[in-house]
């Protein structure tokens, strides 16, 4: 990094590095000014990496420090000068510094340190030019701290984030943003952000002109675009409420800056689209996302008029090396789009952590194992910051979606709410310049907390709360709807130009309720104790008498506690109806003094009684055959398919719409593997052709998550479906329980999943009596229960094959998620063979070969007194399709076996009859 700048200053010594005012530096001046600073910090003892504190704000002074901090082997600590002291001295003494350069008048601000006065490079004596090559003055590991940036913690106090010279270097070697040789570049940002990293290095390193943009220009929009015109700035970049507000009064003060971006916060998209429809947008906009961990900016969308006008904006794709995965709640990659996570960034940019914290390193800084994009087969290690951002992958090619905070994502109403997705849509609205939604609690009780929109106009019009709130309610679920909205004329920001979220807060707490002079001395005192209750119980303040109530946002909770506490304070009660009668304060409180409570008589008791049972109709659990949707999985198995017969050939359902999960391969699509199944069974007709429209096929896999679908169809599946079939297993009896774990175990545990998620559905799972396979044998049962627990059992299923080990645990896994609350129905047939009427079965199954093997031998086996519970497959079909038709028999497992069941004898003389085959 330093010996980057060291050649750019030997290859265009005059070229322009940093222009403030009336000072201007060439490359060349700027080492020259720099080593004055760094000689005297090696003069005086600075280690290697250690932090020098530079308090000072934007301008040729803080270059010229920070170069100097470089150059002298230590790291750079900016500070905003207009930090508390307090603050700005426990920020130091953290990090056990010993230095601080700053100048002469901030001095005083930090006096207990050692001093080194920036201006001292603009003494006399030290007027020399620098001759002959520069290079680097001390040796550097590519590693080595360049900075120290402070974040402002959730616990109030900053946290120290160490960045590299190497973290430095690539952000300024693969930005998408091209800026080299002959580029200005604007710098205004507080040096403590990490956004001061592009204005200063980016430029720098590039060979371009940092140009200082005072703070008098900044807070004039109509002097900051002619600024940036008669400067020349051809590159920018600035926090999303400076974007905004410029874009508010001077959208064309770009025209003449080759790149802008805007960064720092979720852009408003209502700005970005003034901007680049107005008369001079700039060459490029971009939106830029990227937490100070990781450097400055870790992703970058160019924003194009069309997607500001649909907004929301993207973040845009990663850039460089730099490494981004959506991470689950259990920390695995999210590769589908449409799906939240956390927002987790690896790659050069990332920190080595937070110096002395320990416990925040930890749980910030992870390590989690991808596949690697080389080779999928192998996995390797990455090591991530957690942003604590929330964010989908959207659109093709991929783009990063941002949501929201996780920490500004709220319990309201019972709903996890992401406070920014609101900000988003109210921004989206022609008459909103700027947005900050806060959530409020009033009071301990339930329900009580409040969604508060604070906004500030685009234009001087008079703006009306009640319209910002329905354009919410046309947008967003009830519990996403602001109750309140505020106008104001600004939004406070901090110092790092977001919105201050704790002033607003205090803002709103400590605001008195609006006096009026109209109200006469008889309605005072209840005016007085109406107004209190809204105010102290309700969280409401800033309450005129003429204020209507209801539009103040409340939800029926609140109503209801509003009644309750007029009733305790004031001794009325009023109902309802009375309030929308009387919504205003002072009508209310009319009302108050001119009606006695409320008598309610007999025959109101008896309505009353009878609106309870109001709701007695409704059902709990969905009626399947009604809706006429089922889910089915295994439709190309035995079971499966003889079921999905059943629906397609029944006069009585012809009105079923079956989705059925299907794997297709090289040689057949899902559809194809489904018609072959029914051609196999002898089900196939030219009627169950015609009929097959009802069929929704889903190209899945079971085993895998979500069943291997697309976002968008799992969701319409968990919803659509009121109940599921689940007949889809492996058997086979040479194989081990972990070769039936993947389709048995994990297969089961994906399909209970898609029957818990969404609407509420019934599960009807198709088992076994394999999972009580061996019990009488190894434990010496003699009876078991259909509804008996399984775990009995278990002691003999190490006795037993793979496949019933895998069913056994199936089962058990669905009657524990049944007793959790889902409705479920257990299905445990016999050994199923073929239909008794056309005697198409299985070839391929146990019982198929055992007796095509014994014809071709032409013996059958010899074992007396043992039954087969052989069960034909329509009498298995027909029972659960008659047994699921019952709501009434949800909650209980069933054994399907046959109603004549015969010893295996019987079947020797069958087929001895029949194939002239001898006993052995």
């Amino acid at each position: 990094m330093e010996q980057l700048l060291c050649n750019r200053a030997n290859e265009a010594s005059n070229a322009l590095a940093v222009i403030d005012g009336d000072h201007r530096f060439t490359y060349r001046d700027l080492l020259a000014k720099a080593d004055i600073l760094a000689a005297d910090l090696l003069k005086k003892g600075l280690g290697t990496e250690e932090p020098v504190g530079i308090v000072v704000g934007p301008g040729w002074q803080q270059i010229i420090a920070r170069v100097a901090v470089l150059r002298a082997g230590g790291t750079s600590v900016p500070i905003d000068p207009s930090a508390p002291d307090i603050q700005l001295h426990a920020m130091l003494g953290d990090l056990s510094t010993r230095f601080v350069m700053t100048t002469n008048n901030l001095a005083g601000k930090v006096s207990q340190f050692n001093i080194l006065p920036i201006e001292t490079v603009l003494d006399p004596e030290y007027q020399t030019e620098k001759h002959g090559e520069i290079n680097a003055m001390s040796g550097k590991s590519e590693g080595h701290r360049s900075h120290i940036l402070h974040t402002s913690g959730s616990t109030g106090k900053p946290k120290a984030v160490q960045i590299s010279s190497k973290a430095v270097l690539h952000l300024a070697a693969s930005l998408p943003v091209d800026i080299g040789e002959g580029d200005k570049v604007g710098q205004l940002n507080n040096p403590g952000f990490d956004l001061s990293l592009f204005e200063v290095w980016v430029t720098l390193l590039s060979g371009g002109t940092v140009v200082h943009i005072p703070k008098s220009i900044i807070k004039d929009p109509v002097s900051f675009a002619a600024f940036l015109k008669d400067t020349g700035l051809t590159a920018l970049i600035l926090p999303c409420a400076l974007f905004t507000a410029v874009s508010a009064s001077t959208p064309s003060a770009f025209q003449s800056v080759r790149h802008v971006v805007s960064a720092g916060e979720s852009p408003s998209p209502q700005a970005m689209q003034k901007v680049l429809s107005s008369d001079g947008p700039p060459e490029n906009l971009w939106n830029g996302y990227g937490p100070t961990e990781t450097t400055c900016l870790s992703t970058l969308q160019r924003v194009t008029l069309e997607e500001a006008e649909c907004g929301p904006i993207s973040a845009g794709v990663p850039f460089g090396d730099t490494v981004l995965h959506l991470l689950d709640e259990a920390q695995k990659p999210i590769v589908d789009d449409e799906i939240p996570g956390e927002i987790c960034i690896g790659g050069p940019g990332l920190s080595a952590g937070y110096l002395n914290h320990t416990e925040a390193n930890a749980e910030k800084f992870i390590r989690i194992e991808v596949a690697d994009s080389q080779d999928p087969r192998r996995v390797k290690i990455t090591r991530l910051y957690r942003t604590g951002d929330i964010g989908m992958w959207k659109g093709l090619p991929k783009r990063l979606q941002y949501i929201g905070r996780v920490d500004l994502q709220v319990k309201h109403q019972g709903f996890r709410v992401e406070l920014e997705a609101i900000e988003q849509t109210i921004a989206a609205n022609d008459s909103i310049r700027a947005v900050a939604c806060l959530h409020q609690k009033a009071g301990d009780g339930p329900g009580l907390d409040r969604l508060i929109a604070v906004v500030a106009p685009a234009n001087d019009m008079p703006l009306d709360p009640q319209k910002i709130i329905e354009w919410t309610q046309n947008r967003h679920p009830y519990y996403m709807v602001p109750n309140q909205v505020r106008v104001v004329s600004e939004i406070p920001l901090n110092s790092r130009g977001k919105v201050d979220r704790d002033a607003l807060h205090k803002e709103i707490k400590e605001s008195r309720p609006l006096k009026s002079t109209q109200d006469n001395a008889k309605d005072e005192s209840s005016l007085a104790k109406v107004t209190k209750i809204l105010e102290e119980n309700l969280g409401l303040s800033n309450i005129g008498p003429d204020d209507n109530i209801i539009s103040l946002g409340l939800s029926s909770l609140q109503v209801a506690r509003f009644l309750g506490l007029i009733k305790q304070k004031i001794g009325k009660l009023i109902s309802i109806k009375d309030l929308y009668i009387n919504p205003s304060i002072r009508s209310l409180v009319h009302h108050l003094h001119q009606a006695d409570e409320t008598n309610y008589g007999p025959s109101e008791v008896l309505q009353f009684e009878a609106d309870a049972h109001l709701a007695d109709d409704i059902e709990l659990i969905p009626d399947w055959t009604s809706e006429g949707r089922v889910f089915l999985t295994g439709a190309t198995g035995f079971i499966g398919v003889n079921l999905l017969y059943r629906w397609l050939s029944r006069p009585s359902m012809k009105e079923v719409e079956i989705a059925c999960l299907a794997r297709g391969n090289e040689n057949y699509s899902p559809m194809d593997r489904i018609k072959n199944a029914l051609k196999k069974y002898d089900l196939w007709s030219e009627d169950i052709s015609q009929e097959m429209k009802r069929v929704i096929v889903l190209d899945g896999d079971m085993t895998q998550e979500r069943l291997g679908l697309p976002h968008s169809d799992y969701q319409w599946l968990i919803n659509w479906a009121p109940a599921v079939f689940h007949a889809a297993a492996k058997v086979n009896w040479c194989d081990s329980y972990n070769g039936h774990f993947a389709q048995n175990v994990q297969g089961t545990k994906n399909v209970l999943r898609v029957a818990a998620e969404g609407r509420r559905k019934t599960m009807h799972y198709i088992s076994s009596i394999d999972v009580w396979a061996v019990t009488g044998l190894i434990l010496g049962t003699d009876v078991v229960s259909e509804d008996g627990p399984l775990k009995v059992h278990l002691a003999s299923l190490p006795f037993d094959t793979g496949y019933a080990q895998s069913q056994w645990v199936a089962d058990e896994m669905v009657q524990r998620v049944r007793d959790k609350g889902l409705p479920v129905t257990i299905y445990r047939p016999g050994f199923v063979v073929g239909d008794s009427k056309t005697g198409a079965g299985n070839p391929d199954d146990f019982f198929g070969r055992l007796i095509a093997g014994c014809i071709q031998l032409g013996y059958w086996p010899h074992m007396p007194h043992q039954n087969q519970e052989y069960v034909t497959v329509d009498y298995v079909c027909d029972s659960i399709i008659r047994i699921a038709s019952d709501n009434r028999n949800i909650g209980h497992a069933y054994t399907l076996s046959s109603p004549n069941p015969g010893q295996i004898t019987n079947m020797e003389r069958m087929v001895g009859e029949n194939a002239s085959v001898g006993r052995v």
